[in-house]
């Protein structure tokens, strides 16, 4: 029975060493990390060049990832909005959250979109009397879960100063009743002042959000856009080395000349370069006649440049659709469709997305639990008020996914709204720029309408012009300077 347990533990330990490295690949090409991206694409090149080939190759990759999750990623493209029934409630708790929190709520949107979930780390920030969150990468992390997919136990590793002030990578441990820091021999230490141990809070301190409730807690994450974004960037590679640059190039064919034999031996197999760098030499080519006069002639080689860009194109449209966007959205090459079909796509996605909102709405609570636990167990020490919900359940609204409007759409809805007193030029602003308070956002029209009003009024003639002088009392210009000038 015992081997069998430790059978499992070693395959659970093997399938969670593959989805680390599986997740650290999916944030790589998120975050456009050039050097791993580019280590991935050396391996990818590999499968079909030798390696001093794959050296010489000019690289090129494409930010596609990001686009396309950022795309997929809009229950958070406008602020959420968070209340209870009792407005007193409400105003407190927007108080203590961060000032950055959509920004917070874009980023671990995003993540969870990337990889299918990720977590919030939910802390206290001591200094603005505040809560803080944050995001890492969801490679970072390994856990255990109960039964009903409850986490249990967090761990991730961290920086901190050992006992002669130097920073030494620690791995933290997090669990309902404890929480310490393991060092690279195993051994526990304490985090600061904690020599207990003891986890304060009494629950683990994250709050997940999970897209899909897939096999096992992780799930699957996009591995078909990483798949889609590395075989682009092989074709990129290739079009632009072999074809581009050397292909327009063309290469050297040497016959009978008797030049030193160029390329390297493996395995006994003569590679094949092409380039005016390798030219291709032919000795001893015989004909009928005997050997063939020496010659040094050139070739070029055809090139697919079109086709190759064509299936990029086909792939990032077979992806973007399969992910409900636009190709148009994610490939600027891709030409413009109409306003038709824009609204057209707009639905297809509205649908798609909306299917987030429960994930994120059971997220918002998870969050907003652990963080009132953690600010009521610190309240204390900071002097502030404890925060009681007096069980009231937190409402979360988010934005709605608007369809695509035209211009003259959205000019009609604005001239009906204000027609009926349902929105104001001020509404429409911060519409457009949600960071803008309404203060700022009608100082701003005021300022725009006094300098517009400034070049509308029609200049003045010469006429008028002197007409208004004379009644200022200013001196009377010289007549026959008036007429040369307006002849002029």
């Amino acid at each position: 029975m015992r081997e069998l347990d430790l059978a499992y533990k070693g395959w659970l330990y093997e399938q969670n060493k593959l989805r680390i490295k599986e997740q650290e690949k999916q944030y790589a090409y998120y975050s456009g990390n050039e050097n791993k991206i580019l280590k991935y694409l050396d391996d990818a090149l590999s499968l079909n060049y030798p390696s001093d080939h794959i050296a010489e190759m000019q690289k090129y990759y494409l930010p596609l990832t990001k686009k396309i999750i950022n795309q997929m990623s809009v229950v958070y493209k406008e602020p959420a909005k968070r209340s209870f029934e009792d407005e007193t409630m409400t105003e407190e708790y927007d108080l203590i959250l961060p000032d950055n929190i959509n920004t917070i709520d874009k980023r671990a949107h995003r993540f969870s979109k990337l990889s299918n979930v990720s977590l919030t780390f939910v802390g206290i920030d001591k200094k603005q009397k505040k809560i803080k969150y944050w995001v890492e990468p969801t490679y970072k992390y390994t856990v255990e879960v109960d039964e009903d997919m409850n986490l249990t136990r967090v761990t991730y590793p961290k920086y901190y100063a050992d006992d002669k002030g130097e920073d030494q990578l620690y791995t933290v441990v997090w669990t309902d009743k404890d929480h310490y820091l393991l060092d690279e021999f195993g051994n526990d230490k304490a985090v600061k002042d904690n020599k207990k141990m003891l986890n304060p809070y009494g629950v683990i301190p994250f709050a997940d959000l999970i897209i899909d409730q897939g096999e096992g807690y992780w799930g699957e994450g996009q591995n078909d856009i990483i798949n889609v974004n590395e075989k682009i960037n092989v074709l990129l590679t290739k079009l632009i080395s072999n074809d581009l640059i050397l292909g327009t190039e063309g290469t050297d064919i040497a016959i009978n000349l008797e030049l030193n034999k160029k390329g390297s031996e493996e395995n006994g197999i003569r590679k094949i370069r092409r380039g005016r760098k390798y030219p291709l030499v032919v000795e001893n080519a015989k004909s009928d006649g005997g050997l063939l006069a020496p010659d040094l002639k050139h070739i070029s080689n055809e090139l697919f440049v079109a086709d190759t860009m064509n299936f990029i194109e086909t792939e990032v449209n077979h992806i973007s659709t399969l992910k409900g966007l636009r190709a148009g959205d994610i490939l600027s090459a891709v030409k413009d469709t109409s306003d038709y079909q824009k609204i057209m796509d707009s639905l297809t996605q509205m649908e798609m997305r909306r299917d987030d909102y429960d994930p994120c709405r059971t997220y918002e609570k998870k969050r907003f639990d652990i963080t009132e636990t953690v600010w009521n167990t610190h309240a204390g020490e900071l002097g502030v008020k404890e925060f009681d919900n007096k069980n009231y359940s937190l409402i979360v609204d988010f934005a709605e996914i608007e369809v695509h409007k035209t211009i003259q759409d959205e000019q009609l809805e604005n001239e009906f709204e204000l027609k009926y007193n349902l929105s104001t030029p001020v509404d429409w602003l911060r519409k457009k720029n949600p960071d803008l308070t309404k203060e700022d956002a009608e100082k701003q029209i005021k300022e725009n309408s006094l300098y517009n009003s400034q070049f509308s009024q029609k200049p003045m003639s010469k006429l008028e012009e002197l007409m208004n002088r004379n009644k200022t009392g200013a001196e009377t210009p010289d007549a026959n300077k008036i007429i040369s000038e307006k002849i002029k």
